[in-house]
C-alpha cells in the first residue's frame, strides 16, 4: 500500500505540473491538490499555452504529455460526438502513442522469461522493433524451421505505471465529476471503470493469447479468412510469439488491385466476418482498425493484435439481435422495450417523447439516400437520443458501435457507395429464421413452462401463508374499500383470463415440441397433430384478444 501511495504522489506532482503548463489551474484551486505541493501556477508556459492555443488543443497536448494511459482513455472518447463538442472529438482523434523505443536485450528478456536459451529454438531474432506502442513493442524473428515469426514483448515496468495512472485518472474523475455538468453526463466514473477492466486485459498476453485460440476455434474451417498460429510454448504473460502476417492494410486499395484482387470483394469480406462475429460468434474484434486488418495475395482477411476483444453472453447477444432487428424494421415502441432491458440504468421522463424522437429520427434516415448515409453521425444522433434520456448502456454495446464506424469507414475507403445497413438485413433474415425455427421454438417454450410452474408452485404456499394470517388475527383491512365488488369482478375475469392463457400457452409448447416428433400422420411435413394444436391454439387466442379488447372499448 505505501508503494501505491508513493508512486501515486509521484504521478499526482507530475500531473500537476502538466496541468499548470496547460492553464488548467483551476481545477487544481477547486481541489485539495494544489494548497498541498509547492508550485507556482502563474508560470509564463501556462500563460504562452492559453493565449496561443484552444482548450480542445490543449486537452489534447496535456493527456499526450501525460502518457499512455492517458492517451488510451483520450482515444477511447475519440468518437464520442454524442457527448463532446466537435472541436473536442477532433482533437482527441489527432491523439497518437508518442512512446520512445525501450532499448532492449531481446534475447536476454526471453531467456529470463521463458528459462531457455533462444538460440536452441529461433535462427535469428532481429534486435530493434519494427513496431513500437505503449504496452509492448514488436520483434521480426525466424524459427529454427525457417517460419517467420513477431515476438510482442511487453515494456519494462508498464503494469505498475498504469495501475499508479488509474489511481490518479479516479481522482481526477470525482474531481471533474464535481467541477462540471458536462462529467457527470457522460457517466465518467463508469467510462472509468470499463476503460480499466479493458486496459488491464490488454497487459494480459496470457488473456491475448486465449483469445486468439478462441477466434480460431469460431472461424476453423472457413476459407476466406487467415488464422495467424500461435506458438505457446514461447509465450508467458509479458511475451507472445505468434506466425508473421505477410499482407497489406485492407485500406490499401492500390496493392489490393495489384494482387488481382477486387477490393469490392474484400470490403464485403471484412464487413461480414465482422458481422459473424458479433451477430452469431457473440465474441468480436473490439479495435478493427485498418492496422488490424491484413489482405494477403490470396485474397483472405487476417485480424490481428487481439488484446482487445468483447465477449457477449447468451441473454445479451438475444437482446443486441431484437435491437437490431427493431431498429432496422423501425420500430419504435419495440426498440425502447430492448433498450430498457439492455440499459444498465435509465432515467426516462416522457415516454412518448422518446418514442417522437426516435420516429423523428427514423424519418432523417428514410429522407436520406442510402449511399448518403454516414453512420458515424446516425449513430451519433441517435446517441445523443440516448443521452437525453439518461440512458447507460453497457460497455459492450459501445465497443461495437466504434468497432461497426471503423468497419464501415474501411468499407468506405473500398467501396464509395458502401450502404452498411443493407449489408445488415440478410442477417437479421438469418436471426428471424433461427427464432421461427422448431427447435427455437421448443426451447422458447421450455423455458416458458418451466417459468409459469415455477410461479404455480409458489402461488398455493403464497396464498396459505395469506389464509393462515387472516386467519390468525394476524392480518387485517383496517380501511373501507369503496367499489368491493367491482374489484372482485375484475379479479375474478383477470384470474380466468390468466388461467386461460396458461392452457393457451400449454397448447402452444406442446404443438411446438411435436413439430420436431418424426411421426406420421403428416400435413405438409408437419405433424397432424402439431397443426391442430396450433390451430387450438390460434382460435383461443382470437378469442382471448376479441373478449380484452370488448371489455375494454
Amino acid at each position: 500500500m505505501m508503494l501505491n501511495q508513493k508512486r501515486k504522489l509521484k504521478r499526482t506532482v507530475s500531473l500537476v505540473r502538466i496541468f499548470v503548463k496547460y492553464g488548467f489551474e483551476e481545477l487544481l484551486i477547486r481541489s485539495n491538490i494544489g494548497s498541498l505541493l509547492p508550485l507556482d501556477y502563474n508560470n509564463d508556459e501556462a500563460t504562452e499555452a492559453q493565449s496561443s492555443l484552444s482548450v480542445y488543443e490543449r486537452i489534447r497536448m496535456a493527456l499526450e504529455d501525460l502518457g499512455p494511459t492517458y492517451v488510451k482513455f483520450g482515444q477511447a472518447f475519440s468518437n464520442r460526438e454524442d457527448l463532446l463538442p466537435k472541436e473536442m472529438v477532433i482533437e482527441l482523434q489527432k491523439l497518437q502513442d508518442k512512446v520512445e523505443v525501450e532499448v532492449l536485450d531481446v534475447k536476454e528478456r526471453i531467456e529470463a522469461e521463458l528459462g531457455f536459451d533462444p538460440d536452441d529454438y529461433f535462427e535469428s531474432i532481429d534486435p530493434d522493433p519494427f513496431a513500437s506502442a505503449s504496452i509492448a513493442q514488436v520483434y521480426k524473428a525466424r524459427l529454427k524451421n525457417g517460419l517467420p515469426v513477431v515476438l510482442k514483448i511487453k515494456r519494462s515496468g508498464i503494469r505498475e505505471v498504469i495501475a499508479s495512472d488509474m489511481l490518479i485518472m479516479k481522482d481526477v474523475a470525482r474531481l471533474l465529476t464535481n467541477y462540471g455538468e458536462l462529467f457527470r453526463k457522460i457517466n465518467l466514473n463508469e467510462v472509468l471503470e470499463a476503460f480499466e477492466k479493458s486496459i488491464f486485459q490488454e497487459l494480459s498476453f496470457f488473456n491475448e493469447l486465449a483469445n486468439i485460440e478462441r477466434f480460431s476455434r469460431n472461424f476453423k474451417g472457413v476459407e476466406s479468412i487467415y488464422l495467424a498460429r500461435v506458438y505457446p510454448e514461447f509465450c508467458n504473460d509479458n511475451i507472445l510469439c505468434m506466425e508473421f502476417v505477410d499482407g497489406v492494410k485492407i485500406t490499401d486499395k492500390e496493392s489490393i488491385i495489384s494482387f488481382g484482387l477486387d477490393p469490392e470483394t474484400i470490403a464485403s469480406r471484412g464487413l461480414d466476418l465482422y458481422l459473424v462475429q458479433v451477430l452469431e460468434h457473440g465474441f468480436f474484434h473490439a479495435d478493427p482498425h485498418p492496422g488490424n486488418l491484413l489482405v494477403l495475395k490470396s485474397g483472405k482477411v487476417a485480424f490481428i493484435d487481439f488484446g482487445s476483444t468483447c465477449s457477449i453472453v447468451p441473454k445479451e447477444k438475444e437482446l443486441l439481435e431484437d435491437f437490431i432487428s427493431h431498429f432496422i424494421e423501425q420500430d419504435a415502441r419495440r426498440l425502447i422495450s430492448t433498450i430498457k432491458k439492455m440499459a444498465i440504468r435509465f432515467n426516462i421522463n416522457d415516454e412518448k417523447k422518446l418514442e417522437k424522437d426516435i420516429y423523428h429520427f427514423f424519418d432523417l434516415l428514410n429522407s436520406t439516400s442510402l449511399q448518403e448515409i454516414d453512420v458515424k453521425e446516425v449513430l451519433s444522433r441517435f446517441s445523443a437520443i440516448l443521452n437525453e434520456n439518461e440512458i447507460l448502456m453497457p460497455d459492450h454495446l459501445y465497443l461495437l458501435v466504434r468497432g461497426i464506424v471503423l468497419i464501415e469507414g474501411i468499407g468506405r475507403a473500398l467501396i464509395p457507395d458502401l450502404n452498411i445497413i443493407e449489408s445488415l438485413k440478410p442477417y437479421i433474415l438469418k436471426i428471424a429464421l433461427r427464432k421461427l425455427s422448431p427447435e427455437n421454438l421448443k426451447i422458447s417454450g421450455m423455458k416458458l413452462l418451466r417459468t409459469l410452474t415455477d410461479a404455480l408452485k409458489t402461488m398455493p404456499d403464497e396464498l396459505q401463508s395469506v389464509l393462515s394470517k387472516l386467519n390468525g388475527g394476524e392480518l387485517k383491512i383496517i380501511q373501507e374499500i369503496e367499489g368491493l365488488s367491482l374489484i372482485k369482478k375484475m379479479l375474478n375475469r383477470f384470474i380466468n383470463r390468466l388461467v386461460f392463457a396458461i392452457i393457451l400457452s400449454g397448447l402452444f409448447i406442446g404443438s411446438a415440441i411435436l413439430v420436431l416428433a418424426d411421426k406420421p400422420p403428416k400435413f405438409n411435413g408437419i405433424p397432424t397433430l402439431a397443426v391442430f394444436g396450433f390451430l387450438i391454439s390460434l382460435v383461443f387466442g382470437i378469442s382471448l384478444l376479441i373478449s380484452w379488447m370488448s371489455k375494454n372499448k
